[in-house]
């Protein structure tokens, strides 16, 4: 039988290659020069740990070096040292360089998205809304420091909506709309981002040009500006304003009378009525706002004021059937029987 050499073989453990690494790479830094040395990091892609091991050391000896620090961070990054990577970049971010800066953002929110899809990855929610809140905070600083080009624009747009930043998407709408200001449904989304963000100007400039653009959904947006106004004004500053804007606008002509009714001012609402009735110039057009103007305050059981307005217009409008009954009923309901057996007699004389 054959028996094999039984000499014995030297493996070397890892903390000896690691220890004969740095001798090397000591030997390297104080022979070559450092920029050369930097470069062949740069190209070490076979084992980034080793390749951070020996920047860390580099760094010692230049701890103010930011090349050498966004070096060691990006190759971190390699090594999933992603702790070390984050703390490196959080130094590069008061650089005094605009450049650095910028990739120490842009790393740092790559580096933050990585570990919100691994949090995600394991269903930890809790977690997740942490660093959701910290990719936005990165994200925001991006783009008020203007870290991005104008191209990048739509591609950031859909980043703040995954992060569901409204001030991010609310801060890109406004370059998306300098191209295309006529855009319906970015104005539409402006104006409802700005309502929430309770910049209430600028919701009612989005509002008038989706008025003046949308004809086709006028209404809604005019709608939705009386209730943005009923939600910031108080009543003497809601009315001033819709006071005004009735002056020239049917629609808010209507919209002043609902206000009134809403807070229960019946003879204000009776009263603009009466005012529209002057303006009119029909027969059945002052009829018609004369008779609401009675039902209104009929409405608000203010029966005598409404006898009072009714009987003032009961000769001028006795030839109309509807209004002749209206008053008919108004009369008998407050208990005018007189006023109503007067008007009876009328009625017949005009039958003759």
């Amino acid at each position: 039988m054959r028996f094999a050499n039984k000499e014995k073989v030297y493996v070397a453990s890892y903390k000896e290659i690691v220890i004969g690494f740095l001798t090397f790479a000591l030997i390297l830094f104080v022979l070559y020069p450092k920029n050369l040395i930097l470069e062949q990091i740069l190209q070490e892609k076979s084992n980034y740990d080793l390749s951070v091991l020996y920047l860390k050391n580099m760094l010692r000896n230049d701890p103010h070096n930011e090349k050498l620090i966004l070096t060691l961070a990006q190759k971190s990054i390699k090594s999933q040292n992603r702790d070390l990577a984050l703390r490196l970049l959080e130094l590069l971010k008061k650089s005094p360089h605009t450049e650095v800066q910028q990739q120490a953002y842009l790393l740092s929110y790559e580096l933050l998205k990585q570990n919100y899809f691994f949090l995600q990855n394991k269903h930890d929610t809790k977690g997740m809304q942490k660093l959701r809140k910290e990719l936005q905070d990165v994200f925001l600083v991006i783009l008020n420091k203007h870290f991005y080009k104008k191209t990048d624009i739509d591609m950031l747009y859909k980043e703040a909506m995954f992060l569901q930043s409204k001030e991010a998407q609310y801060f890109l709408l406004k370059q998306k709309l300098q191209t295309d200001p006529h855009d319906v449904k970015m104005l539409s989304d402006a104006y409802y981002l700005a309502l929430a963000m309770k910049k209430y100007d600028a919701a009612f400039g989005y509002l008038d040009t989706l008025t003046r653009l949308d004809a086709k959904h006028a209404k809604k947006w005019k709608d939705a500006h009386y209730f943005l106004l009923t939600q910031i004004y108080n009543y003497k500053e809601l009315e001033k304003y819709l006071l005004q804007k009735a002056e020239h606008s049917s629609y808010w002509q209507k919209r002043i009378i609902q206000f009134y009714l809403a807070h229960k001012k019946y003879k204000k609402a009776a009263a603009y009525y009466m005012h529209l009735f002057e303006q009119a110039k029909s027969y059945h057009a002052k009829r018609d706002l004369w008779l609401k103007a009675v039902k209104t305050l009929q409405s608000g059981d203010l029966l005598d004021d409404a006898v009072q307005l009714g009987s003032q217009y009961e000769d001028y409008f006795i030839q109309s059937k509807k209004a002749r009954m209206t008053l008919l009923k108004l009369y008998i309901s407050a208990n005018k029987l007189k006023k109503a057996n007067a008007l009876s007699q009328k009625i017949l004389q005009q039958k003759r």
